[in-house]
Order: C-alpha cells, then structure tokens, then sequence
C-alpha cells in the first residue's frame, strides 16, 4: 500500500537563499525534501544550476534570460530580503525557511506577525519565539539567544548563562523563558 501526500501550493516553507555558503549540502537536502518554492538573488543562479537544483523565483536589478521553465523573474530596489519576503507575504505563503547571516531580530520584527520565519546560518537553526517559550533538551546542550534587552529582568529557568547570548542547559529537562520588554527573540540551536 503507497501513501501519496497532497501538497497545496504556499503550504510548505517557502526557502530563501541569500548566501549559499551559509548551509552545509546535507542541512540544504532536508530542506528540499518537500519540494519548497524556492526564492534566490540573481547572483545565486549559477550556484545553484551547477548543482543542478531548480529553483522558481529570481529577484534582479537587471535584465536576465530564465534558464528555467516556469521561472518568475521579480524586480526589486529595496533588500533583497525585504523584498523577498514581502513577495511571500503578499502571495499568502504562512512560513518561509530563510538561509542568511541577516541575525538582527530588528530586521525581521516588521513580518514576524504575517508569515513564520526560521533562519538557518553556519549549521545554527534560529527561529523567534514569544514569552512563555519551553523546550526540552538534554543536559550540556547550548543554545543562542538574541534580542533580549540587557536592562530588563528576564528570566530563563534550566539555563545557566555561559558567554555573550549563549547558555547551557543545567540538566535534562525543560527550559523556559520570560521576558516582557520585547513580543519576540530568536533561538538558536545546532542543527542536528
């Protein structure tokens, strides 16, 4: 017996790729694996002919010739990531997989209400979390987290602080965050 999954269009992450050499071929394949829209600048094409991936949407400030089928080809005079993720916004995509070192929570916070945003950059997967968050992870494990305010009295249970933004798990078990002076912060965890 087969089982065949159904998958609508803008329901899965879209995948942005502003810097190739943000992600490791393996980390990239996974997320491929469920045939993603896939969005990249002008300067990304050849890259990603040359390992023969197709992709569906390009952002120029120039004139190209679409070395694909079924390519749309986008103009933009902003951000590249600005640009892009409005583009999915604006065409009702809910999640998108962004690989950037663009880690400055500031710059997201204008979309973080319309579409789901998890980065992905140097083998680190960040993704934006509101107060309350937990999470289970074993004892040692590190994480990164950014955009808390220095002033503010957070509070983070089962984390002990080990460097700048980065802490460690005390024990197995959850670990828990509060913070009121911001909505979001970004997580960063090893990709496994």
């Amino acid at each position: 017996m087969s089982s065949h999954h159904i998958v609508r269009e803008n329901q899965e992450p879209a995948l942005l790729i502003e810097d190739l050499s943000l992600i490791d071929e393996e980390d990239l394949g996974q997320l491929l694996e469920w045939s993603p829209t896939i969005v990249i600048e002008e300067e990304t094409i050849d890259l990603l002919d040359a390992r023969g991936y197709k992709f569906d949407i390009v952002f120029t400030k120039n004139a190209i010739n679409a070395s694909q089928e079924n390519l749309k080809v986008i103009s933009y005079d902003v951000a590249f990531l600005k640009a892009a993720i409005e583009y999915l916004i604006a065409h009702q995509y809910k999640a998108v997989n962004i690989v950037s070192d663009q880690l400055d929570l500031g710059y997201y916070r204008p979309y973080l209400e319309q579409i789901n945003i998890v980065l992905f950059s140097k083998g680190i997967r960040y993704y934006f979390v509101t107060t309350g968050f937990t999470k289970w992870k074993p004892a040692g494990e590190r994480i990164r987290i950014e955009g808390l305010d220095a002033d503010e009295k957070n509070t983070h249970e089962g984390l002990i602080k080990i460097g700048d933004n980065e802490y460690e798990m005390e024990k197995d078990g959850l670990f828990a965050l509060k913070f009121s002076q911001v909505k979001y912060i970004l997580i960063g965890e090893k990709i496994a």
